[in-house]
């Protein structure tokens, strides 16, 4: 094929983005995650191959992997992808986007390559000539993105490119020649990183040369083929990257004295048949260029990208149609909590949180009775109504309840009786319950935190006296009519020395972790059987109906501060409402030991309390018979009240108090007698 035209403009087919949706999910992370509210211009890497298809137009290519600092080339050698480097710009308004001068920011791309091609940068680094930009609007709510791409090339006005003659590569060189040119190419691509786009060939050795040292040998009269990756396979006209290369070299090229030349362009186009690489479908285009000086008056830059009406306009995609539902529940879940870190909390950890397993103990065992859904939201009415069946469960149907609000969450309700004091354990039920122990401890140990919700006192004392013993965080939320108590108990470190209260504790001083007290420390009674002899309005719970909202949220906002605060379990307490604020606080504020609510004066205190050294529940002494005797000490608990009271002391105390109030009353009988008299 050679074709002969009289003076035929140039033609250039400009690129095409083709966007792969990986890209999008990864802009909606980056911009959540990295970028947040910085909308200035960031790297972003391309792609194209000179070894497309037949009949495809130029082609950039872009997917999650162009967010991605370092380049993961597939390519070796003689495999023909080209990276591009470009820049992106995410707006955080519609109107940003809107009012932009786009035509100033093509003017700006447009003037640095002019500047490197004047400088002499682009003869070192070649890839410098092919340049895009990216300026989008990401609307994270709806995952709609305005977007619009530009592929910077620089023009002179009255000043054009001719095509004179295009032959095929077959046409100038032989087989054997074209063999040879192959085998530097692969050698060249391997040795020269930064000129895989652009290149030359010398026609008398059929070396593979940098551009640079091309221009020297075309300016010393050698006949030197200026070489391209030619993305287009759709014609005989040269891609893209083929404009801002002319320009290149009309200005560093040896002038005549008329003001045009000629020069000799391959288009490389790669093709493989049979497992080999060929040349057939390059080109060899005679092309006449103008005589252009580093002085030119007027350089203006186009390239902005048409959109799929062929207008100069931007485009805009939807991606919440190819994303399935849970995917796109998880990301909107995620959104509200990442945007906490582009400006009011920049330093929370989403992730420790995130990767935290929670225990809730809390159901009872029950089945959902018909007063449950109006108090509590994780039920509904069709919960009620499902009789004696096992899936009628409070725990099982709160799990699923909860997949229902986020399919994402990983919850798993279980069906579990907690044995507790003073509830005593036949024979015949010892089996069962030993095995409702070891389920419980086995719970715990693959939880973080448990979160301890029950109705009754008792039923919290063998999931405290376990989480003190395994180390691990507990969060206790309970209610009265219009009160609430919720709290985090002291975490021990397990060495005994360490863990041993001080004797002189004063007020307003900072309690360490391991020394605060738990749900049960401030009591001298031991937790028995709170349900014999109960009325009805005894039986069930009886509360305003908004206070276990605002219980629960509190609970997890305590957790939430654990967790930010540097220390984590082992964040310490001051011992009163006033010395709390002088504490060190963790991103989202402080962290209390107890929160106690009144709604009937709609206030809240903040106290703290150091573990008490005869807790039935976190003292050294509980924690280390449970620790020796195992089931055979909680079986000793379940069966006799007064056990506990017996072996932590708080008999003999209670016995002490007793006799001190005795001498005290019959001290003051004495003085009123003598007084009378």
């Amino acid at each position: 094929m050679e074709t002969n035209c009289e003076k035929d403009l140039f033609k250039f087919l400009p690129f095409s983005s083709c966007i792969n949706p990986s890209f999008w999910f990864e802009l909606n992370r980056v911009k959540l995650d990295d970028y947040r509210l910085d909308d200035d211009f960031k790297n972003l890497k391309g792609f194209y191959s000179n070894c497309s298809s037949n009949d495809l137009p130029p082609i950039m290519n872009f997917d999650y992997s162009s967010f991605q600092e370092t380049n993961d080339k597939t390519k070796n050698g003689h495999i023909s992808t080209i990276i591009i480097n470009g820049k992106i710009k995410i707006f955080n308004t519609i109107n940003e986007f809107n009012v932009l001068d786009k035509n100033k920011l093509l003017d700006e791309f447009g003037n640095a390559i002019w500047n490197d091609i004047k400088t002499g940068r682009a003869l070192d680094d070649p890839n410098l000539l092919i340049r895009f930009c990216l300026i989008v609007f990401a609307n994270l709510k709806s995952y709609t993105f305005h977007y619009w791409f530009a592929f910077p090339a620089i023009t002179f006005p009255l000043k054009s490119y001719y095509q004179l003659k295009t032959n095929k590569f077959t046409e100038i060189f032989t087989s054997e020649q074209s063999n040879k040119i192959i085998e530097n190419m692969t050698n060249f691509q391997l040795k020269n990183e930064h000129h895989q786009s652009f290149f030359a060939i010398e026609f008398e050795t059929l070396n593979v040369l940098t551009v640079k040292e091309a221009i020297d040998r075309h300016n010393l009269g050698k006949r030197i083929l200026f070489g391209f990756y030619d993305p287009n396979s759709q014609s005989n006209h040269p891609g893209w990257p083929l404009r801002n290369y002319l320009a290149l070299l009309a200005l560093k090229c040896k002038k005549t004295d008329e003001e045009k030349r000629n020069l000799e362009v391959i288009s490389f186009r790669d093709r493989y048949h049979g497992g080999a690489r060929t040349l057939d479908h390059s080109l060899v285009i005679l092309v006449e260029v103008f005589n252009i000086s580093e002085d030119e008056e007027k350089v203006n830059t186009i390239g902005w990208e048409r959109n799929e009406k062929s207008q100069l306009h931007p485009r805009v995609v939807n991606m919440s149609g190819s994303m399935n539902t849970e995917k796109l529940a998880e990301s909107a879940v995620s959104l509200n909590l990442k945007l906490m870190k582009w400006r009011i909390a920049p330093d929370i950890n989403l992730d420790i949180i995130k990767n935290q397993k929670c225990l809730l103990l809390g159901s009872d065992n029950s089945k959902v009775s018909y007063s449950n859904p109006v108090r509590q939201s994780l039920f509904v009415f069709q919960d009620s109504i499902s009789g004696e069946s096992k899936d009628n469960h409070k725990s099982i149907k709160a799990a699923e309840n909860l997949k229902l609000i986020y399919p994402g969450v990983n919850a798993k309700g279980v069906v579990l009786s907690i044995p507790m004091p003073g509830h005593y354990v036949g024979d015949n039920l010892r089996s069962k319950v030993k095995d409702d122990v070891k389920q419980l401890e086995q719970l715990i140990k693959e939880h973080d935190v448990i979160f301890l919700l029950m109705d009754t006192r008792e039923s919290r004392w063998l999931p405290t006296v376990i989480a003190a013993a395994e180390k691990k965080l507990v969060i206790n939320s309970a209610l009265g009519f219009d009160s609430y108590l919720v709290m985090r108990h002291g975490v021990k470190t397990g060495d005994p020395d360490k863990d041993e209260l001080p004797k002189n504790f004063q007020p307003n001083q900072q309690i360490p972790s391991n020394h605060l007290g738990c749900y049960f420390c401030n009591d001298i009674v031991a937790p028995g059987n709170s349900t014999v002899d109960r009325t009805l309005d005894q039986q069930c719970t009886v509360s305003r109906p908004g206070l276990s909202m605002v219980a629960s949220a509190l609970a997890v906002e305590l957790f939430a501060n654990v967790m930010q605060h540097p220390l984590r379990l082992q964040v310490p307490s001051f011992s009163s409402n006033e010395s709390i604020s002088g504490c060190e606080e963790s991103c989202l504020g402080i962290v209390p030991h107890q929160i106690r609510g009144y709604l009937h004066s709609f206030s809240n205190i903040l106290p703290a309390s150091q573990a008490f050294d005869k807790c039935t529940a976190c003292s050294n002494e509980i924690i280390q018979m449970y620790k020796k005797d195992g089931f055979d000490f909680l079986l000793k608990v379940f069966n006799d009240p007064t056990y506990l009271e017996d072996i932590t002391g708080l008999k003999e105390l209670k016995t002490a108090l007793d006799q001190t109030e005795t001498d005290f009353v019959t001290e003051l009988s004495d003085s009123e007698e003598f007084e009378n008299f």
